[in-house]
């Protein structure tokens, strides 16, 4: 039996979870599971309750049972993510081998995190508590109680988190996996041709370009990763519980984003794209400053390359 970890959420208590889980026997488990690793469960087997019910409990986390035919807990999770302003994590709960409702919560699912139904309660408390000191660490942050005075959060060209906080969120999510166990990636992405676009464009117009990626990016990811704008034209996202196997279809799916995207300069339009390179831990260890550089490393080998074979230019009017 593990230890059971005592950890506290609103006012002291417990953080508690509401799950919704139609399948009795499911929900029964999970229950039982979080219980044992200290959380507050408020069980629910109906959808058309769980936002009067949310209202009214104001909980800490969201887990939502995901399924055929009508995928109900993706139209909950929409509503709890406009409520609560996107504050309050959430989760699917999907079945080990119900691909199809992977697929749909991947695609549709307003970019929450995915567990499995199966998953052990270590897992899942893991999870769950990663994205509950995550959530506390931005509002201790914001707040100014780390270090007495407020800090400056986000980049004041794209409103996207900064290069010093980015770095912030990769030490606890370091800290997390080493204590815990589990992975993270982090995934550096360049507006390609940019340089070029700003000469010829100008600054006013350039911002306008890095606002637009900004905005694409943020609409690709998960609710529960982190954007992060690191240099003049670079990016950085990172990826709680996204293993490096997992990596290339997330960075082909914000590829496939930013080549169908369009942005509009004096009447023209032109057409972006990102050079991107990833790190995931364990594989790649070290300080976050480390992994971003290597990340941004990653990034500039695939851009070289890309010009030793006579590719593309990545941006063009």
């Amino acid at each position: 039996m593990g230890v059971r970890r005592k950890r506290v959420g609103k006012a002291g208590q417990p953080p508690t979870v509401l799950v919704v889980e139609p399948r009795a026997e499911d929900l029964e488990r999970t229950r039982s599971l979080l219980g044992e690793a200290g959380f507050r469960v408020v069980p629910l087997t109906r959808f058309d309750a769980a936002m009067p019910l949310f209202e009214v409990i104001r909980p800490d986390a969201v887990l939502l049972a995901a399924q055929s035919p009508d995928y109900s807990a993706v139209q909950v999770a929409r509503r709890l993510r406009q409520v609560s302003r996107g504050t309050v994590p959430v989760f699917y709960l999907v079945d080990p081998h119900d691909m199809e409702a992977y697929r749909f919560c991947l695609e549709k699912g307003q970019c929450v995190d995915i567990v499995s139904r199966g998953c052990s309660g270590a897992e899942l408390s893991m999870k769950l508590h990663a994205q509950l000191k995550l959530k506390a660490a931005v509002l201790r942050a914001a707040a100014g109680e780390e270090s007495g005075t407020a800090l400056a959060l986000h980049d004041p060209v794209t409103g996207l988190y900064n290069r010093p906080f980015l770095l912030s969120l990769i030490g606890l999510e370091v800290r997390r996996a080493e204590r815990y166990g589990g992975t993270f990636s982090v995934v550096a992405a360049e507006v390609g041709g940019y340089g070029a676009f700003r000469k010829e464009f100008g600054r006013g117009m350039a911002e306008r370009l890095l606002v637009y990626s900004a905005v694409v990016l943020g609409q690709t990811v998960r609710e529960a990763d982190a954007v992060a704008r690191v240099g003049d034209s670079e990016f950085a996202l990172l990826l709680p519980g996204t293993p490096a196997e997992s990596v290339p279809e997330v960075m082909a799916r914000v590829s496939a984003r930013f080549e169908a995207a369009r942005f509009q300069v004096e009447g023209r339009v032109v057409r972006t794209a990102l050079e991107l390179g990833a790190v995931s831990f364990p594989d790649a260890v070290g300080t976050p400053t480390q992994l971003l550089a290597a990340a941004l490393q990653e990034l500039r080998r695939t851009r070289e390359f890309r010009r030793m074979v006579g590719g593309p230019t990545r941006l063009s009017v």
